[in-house]
């Protein structure tokens, strides 16, 4: 593995919090430094019961949302210990990480699954499932 970053792409889901968790687990067998990755899709935006709102100000709103989500954590990830750095990008969510996730720079991508109670269904969850099918660079399931 030439470039032994990982990127960690994180959305708020319960699969996202369990990727936290069992990353924040393993922090003693972790020596690659670590991004966390969270991607706005604007385009799957919900404008409804918002009529005083403009469209930009919805966007500048869902902006501060992810940038806000994003750092609480990297701060959750500070506060056990691990230096992370952060980003926001935009864009269809999984074209985006895949995207990021080979643009030479990481050396693994690490995802969560669906929790076991959903897993009957689909096992990787169809983000996931459709990222690992699409990303070139090595994938960790969690």
């Amino acid at each position: 593995m030439r470039n032994r970053k990982i990127l960690v792409p994180l959305d708020g889901s319960p699969s996202s919090a369990q990727t936290v968790i069992n990353l924040i687990a393993l922090k003693d067998k972790i020596s690659f430094p670590m991004t966390l990755l969270h991607v706005l899709d604007l385009n799957m935006l919900s404008y409804r019961g918002f009529g005083e709102l403009t469209f930009a100000e919805i966007e500048k709103r869902a902006r501060e949302k992810a940038r806000q989500f994003i750092e609480e954590q990297k701060q959750f990830f500070a506060a056990s210990g691990l230096a992370v750095e952060a980003l926001v990008k935009e864009g269809h969510i999984c074209e985006t990480i895949c995207r990021v996730a080979d643009s030479g720079e990481y050396g693994l991508l690490v995802i969560g699954r669906m929790p076991v109670e959903e897993k009957k269904r689909n096992p990787f969850g169809m983000v996931a499932n459709e990222i690992i099918h699409r990303v070139k660079c090595p994938v960790l399931v969690v």
